[in-house]
């Protein structure tokens, strides 16, 4: 989960956050659970763990091997 979120932060543009404009958090359970998020609203955007700097657009919540998988 880690190392897409890593992935996920060096893909972001100032260009994704001005067509996307949305804040996700994810709900993880499984090997590397817990509150993690996607910025797509702030500044250049961010993604990593914990709570969003801001209150999310979405919430989801899934397995961590799911969230792999959809990332993948």
């Amino acid at each position: 989960v880690a190392e897409t979120f890593r992935v996920i932060q060096g893909a972001m543009s100032k260009e994704y956050v001005r067509t996307t404009q949305g804040v996700y958090q994810f709900e993880l359970s499984g090997d590397e659970g817990g509150t993690w998020y996607i910025d797509l609203k702030t500044e250049s955007g961010s993604a990593g763990f914990g709570k969003p700097p801001v209150t999310a657009d979405v919430v989801m919540s899934m397995s961590s091997t799911d969230f792999v998988k959809m990332f993948t």
